[in-house]
């Protein structure tokens, strides 16, 4: 007799909603770190510049954790399509991942009026680290012996899927340290990202060729 998933794909359906709900959320609570002055209307012209060059900073930290939770969103989309159900661990795995993913706000501000204060990126580096492990580990229990994808999910996927989903954290980790010797320049760390991304991209395109390419061989011969 198969078991009846309908109510566990319902779930999956209402996590991903919420899930989608958390990310626009922090995303936006993120930007609230940026405050007018209460005099603004009375600032001079030259004031209002020294004003917006001092907020180059402050908006340097917010692109960066406005990019790094638009790429946990990318890896969360990527993840939900091929999840074809949901459970209790799964779930508790996951409402983790989302409660991590709302202290982001928080450990935004914390840097925002601490820049330089190596403990206060070491914070915000942690918060990145552990969204990128709970959503590895959800990946993997999710994974095993493909346990809520599809039977027919390709290995090449699975594997792809896990290494894109450590490149935020080991970032992460590689940017405490930094941190601790210079707090401004930890935050370069980040532009490994999309270069990283990009090398992994490719170099998991030209595997899945030349793993596909001795099958082709040997339906020719």
């Amino acid at each position: 007799m198969q078991p009846d998933h309908s109510n566990s794909q319902t779930a999956i359906h209402h996590l991903a909603r919420l899930s989608d709900c958390v990310f626009a959320l922090a995303m936006a609570i993120t930007f609230m770190g940026f405050k007018l002055p209460e005099t603004v209307q009375l600032l001079s012209n030259l004031e209002v510049n020294q004003f917006l060059t001092g907020q180059l900073k402050s908006l340097g930290i917010y692109i960066i954790a406005f990019i790094l939770v638009a790429f946990y969103w990318i890896n969360h989309t990527q993840q939900f399509s091929y999840f074809k159900r949901t459970n209790e661990t799964h779930l508790f795995i996951y409402t983790l991942y989302l409660m991590c993913l709302l202290v982001i706000p928080f450990s935004n501000d914390l840097v925002f009026r601490l820049s330089s204060n190596p403990f206060a990126k070491i914070w915000f580096n942690t918060n990145i680290f552990l969204i990128g492990l709970l959503s590895f580990t959800s990946w993997i229990y999710a994974t095993h012996q493909n346990r809520l994808v599809g039977e027919d999910l390709d290995i090449q996927i699975i594997r792809s899927m896990q290494v894109k989903a450590l490149i935020e954290p080991v970032c992460a980790l590689i940017s405490i340290p930094v941190a601790l010797v210079s707090p401004d320049f930890s935050d370069l760390v980040w532009l490994l990202i999309p270069v990283v991304s990009l090398v992994l991209n490719k170099a998991l395109r030209q595997t899945s060729r030349s793993n596909v390419m001795p099958v082709s061989n040997q339906l020719v011969e």
